[in-house]
Parts: structure tokens; C-alpha cells; sequence
């Protein structure tokens, strides 16, 4: 189980938390990925992939979503 974030959002020291509470998983997948045969770097170049894919999607959802709403006020003018 990955822990819940204790400090607030714009804490500096948040995104550290982050990482500490996700390193474990992280480290189970590599080595899970690891004994099945896979290299070290495709492995890795494929995790990287993944996270730049869905942080595009994060980035196109969250650029709709404000289009969406800036459009609803255009509409009321």
C-alpha cells in the first residue's frame, strides 16, 4: 500500500514524499520486470515512455478541461 501524502500541496518537501511513498512499488516492478528476462535499460527506457505518455494525456485533459470552462464564459458575454 502506497502512504497518503502528509503535508500540503505546496509544501516543498511533498514531491519528496512522493517519491519515498512510491519507491518500493517502483523497485518490486523493476526487479519483477528484471527476472522475467527484460534489460535494465528497456526497462527503464519503457517506464520512461509510459510516464511521458501519461503526462501528455494529463496535459491535453487539463487544456480541455480550461478551454471547457473559459468557454463557458465567452459564451455568456
Amino acid at each position: 500500500m502506497i502512504a497518503r501524502p502528509q503535508r500540503c500541496l505546496n509544501d516543498p518537501k511533498r514531491a519528496e514524499d512522493c517519491e519515498l511513498a512510491i519507491q518500493l512499488r517502483l523497485m518490486e516492478l523493476l526487479s519483477d520486470a528484471f527476472a522475467a528476462g527484460w534489460g535494465k535499460l528497456e526497462v527503464l527506457a519503457a517506464m520512461n515512455r509510459i510516464a511521458d505518455q501519461a503526462a501528455l494525456k494529463l496535459d491535453a485533459k487539463i487544456r480541455v478541461d480550461v478551454a471547457s470552462y473559459l468557454g463557458k464564459f465567452s459564451r455568456k458575454s
